[in-house]
């Protein structure tokens, strides 16, 4: 019978695994002769005395070669790479910055651009490469009149060559624009200076993959129609920014979200402006619904470590817009946007289907161009409604004597019969069976170093043979 749960030991130490071929890091792709020289000019200008340097990590074997030659260039500046992020790499790591005192960071490689103006920071986009010949080729052939309204985006990695793609629209359309990036932490519109232009009238084109970078662009500039020219493959394609499965998918999470009993706030961002806003509420919506919070800050989310919070029924990230692990279906409980969260929560957005998508939370709150103002008081008046997954009824309704009384630790909720049911947010996790490591310091006896197990984890070496 055992052979039928487990397999030979040999099969396991002689199976082939699949290996994935990584992008070949090449330090020219973003460092250059000239791109060292405005670094330079950079840190001179303002005196800087301490500077982070802060890598993704393909790009970490580059670092040592980076720095030895800021270095040679700056003999009295003191110079830090940051190996590992506090949040995810295209953020800027505050965080580990301050811990060094630094006056100012030098970030390399994709950046989302969303952050607050705490710390100066100066971008190293990487350079990737592009054929402007094919993409000027397939605008002319898309676009055959020189009248039609064009209006250009681009992916951070080909900021370098778009003062030449506007040169060369110059001598083919009479109407054109090209989105610039906003490096200072001033965004109007995720990471671009718009300055209040529409463009729904305009036909736009972003120049990229289908990343994360074209869904949050393509969602937040409302426009005529969507192209993307994509440098790899040189082909100019119609885009819909929103697929209707993923759409559908997302729908279902927002369900689920409503269902919850329970909700974790994932703090996945320090830096970026309005963070505390957010979080602030989302605690304001949930007290509301009788719905208990809990703020969690783990650093780089993944599913192991969100599954240490069983208790919790859906988590909902407040991070960057260039975030997506809310659309993983690797995690155990629903992990949802803060948009999906506002849909799910706010009594104003009852009977209206959304048109369009946010990933960029600064899009609910005040001067957003998705908020809407929240009541507490209307979700009584809401009533009961049905979800439309589990089917059963969900009655938000409070009754006075049955709201959680605020700003205490000590929470109770009335029930029927004289009956006190306890709520505090700390509670659940203090009835666990496991707590944790403690480190019992000065309680614990000294133990001797013991030989600890030996094998492959199918069958360790001190494994009884079963027979």
């Amino acid at each position: 019978m055992t052979a039928a749960f487990s397999s030979n030991d040999s099969s396991i130490i002689e199976r082939q695994v699949d290996q994935v071929q990584d992008e070949e890091i090449c330090l020219e792709s973003f460092w250059s002769h000239q791109e060292l020289k405005r670094c330079v000019a950079w840190i001179n200008e303002y005196s800087f005395k301490k500077i982070c340097l802060q890598f993704p990590d393909a790009l970490l074997p580059c670092s040592t070669t980076v720095v030895e030659q800021l270095q040679q260039e700056l003999p009295t500046v003191e110079l830090f790479v940051l190996g590992d992020t506090s949040y995810g790499s295209c953020c800027v790591d505050e965080i580990a910055a301050s811990h060094v005192n630094a006056d100012g960071v030098l970030h390399f490689g994709h950046a989302c651009l969303s952050r607050s103006n705490r710390l100066p920071t100066k971008y190293v986009f990487p350079r990737s490469q592009l054929n402007t010949d094919c993409f000027m080729t397939s605008i002319c052939e898309q676009f055959s009149d020189p009248d039609t309204e064009l209006a250009i985006f681009y992916d951070v990695s080909y900021a370098y060559c778009i003062e030449e793609i506007e040169n060369l629209m110059k001598g083919t359309h009479k109407k054109f624009s090209i989105g610039q990036l906003s490096t200072t932490g001033n965004i109007s519109d995720q990471c671009w200076k718009l300055d209040g232009k529409s463009f729904e009238e305009a036909v736009c084109i972003f120049i990229g993959r289908d990343n994360r970078s074209f869904f949050n662009t393509s969602n937040s500039i409302q426009a005529k129609q969507w192209f993307r020219f994509d440098p790899y493959s040189n082909a100019l394609n119609l885009a819909d920014p929103l697929d209707s499965r993923w759409f559908r998918r997302r729908l279902f999470y927002i369900e689920k979200c409503k269902d919850a009993t329970s909700l974790g706030i994932v703090v996945a961002t320090l830096t970026a402006s309005g963070y505390l806003d957010v979080v602030s509420r989302i605690q304001k919506m949930a007290r509301a619904r009788n719905i208990r919070t809990y703020i969690i800050s783990v650093g780089k989310i993944n599913p192991a470590k969100l599954a240490n919070f069983s208790e919790i029924d859906c988590f909902v990230l407040v991070g960057c817009p260039e975030n997506d692990l809310f659309t993983s279906r690797d995690f155990f409980k629903p992990l949802v946007s803060v948009y999906e969260c506002e849909l799910a929560f706010n009594p104003a957005w009852i009977g209206q289907f959304p048109t369009s998508y946010s990933t960029n939370f600064i899009d609910i709150l005040p001067a957003g161009r998705f908020h809407k103002e929240f009541d507490p008081d209307s979700v009584n008046s809401v009533g009961a409604d049905i979800s439309l997954v589990t089917g059963k009824v969900r009655n938000i309704t409070r009754r006075e004597d049955d709201k959680v009384k605020e700003n205490t630790c000590q929470e109770i909720q009335l029930r029927g019969k004289n009956e006190l049911a306890q709520v505090t947010s700390g509670e659940a996790f203090l009835g666990r069976s496991w707590q944790g490591l403690e480190q019992n310091l000065g309680r614990d006896a000294p133990a001797m170093i013991e030989e600890g197990r030996s094998g492959i984890p199918i069958k360790y070496a001190n494994d009884l043979d079963q027979k």
